[in-house]
């Protein structure tokens, strides 16, 4: 496996979503890794990852599961919805440059959910990424 490549992999995620002028005026570019504790909503989340090796010996690489979450307050899921398109359009079958022994194959939305939060109050938005890596 190549061990730099899901580090790598969250570094170029972060930095595309930080570029993205769209995405940013819909969350106030609130972007994170962890949710600071009192942050203001809406937020987005950079979740949940997970990779398994999908290479050969010739030929290393990995298939990456990333999920990103969108926390919202606003009454009504519309602004969870929009914050979603906007990271769908942000990553989908759009190529990330990572850096170190990494190179990006593919990648994918395979997911995106819009859900009320148990307290009532917050809707949680959900979208999955697919990304295939390989050694450079």
């Amino acid at each position: 496996m190549v061990p730099d490549a899901a580090l790598a992999l969250q570094s170029a995620l972060f930095a595309r979503l930080m570029a993205d002028g769209d995405l940013l005026a819909l969350c106030g570019g609130r972007i994170h890794d962890r949710r600071p504790e009192g942050s203001a909503f809406p937020h987005v989340v950079i979740g949940e990852a997970s990779c398994v090796d999908d290479g050969s010996k010739s030929r290393p690489g990995q298939v990456h599961s990333l999920t990103l979450h969108v926390w919202s307050r606003y009454r009504g899921k519309a602004q969870a919805k929009q914050i979603l398109a906007a990271l769908a359009a942000a990553l989908h079958h759009q190529p990330l440059t990572l850096g170190g022994d990494s190179t990006w194959v593919n990648g994918r939305v395979t997911y995106c959910a819009v859900l009320d939060d148990p307290d009532g109050v917050t809707t949680h938005g959900v979208l999955r990424l697919r990304v295939v890596t390989e050694a450079v």
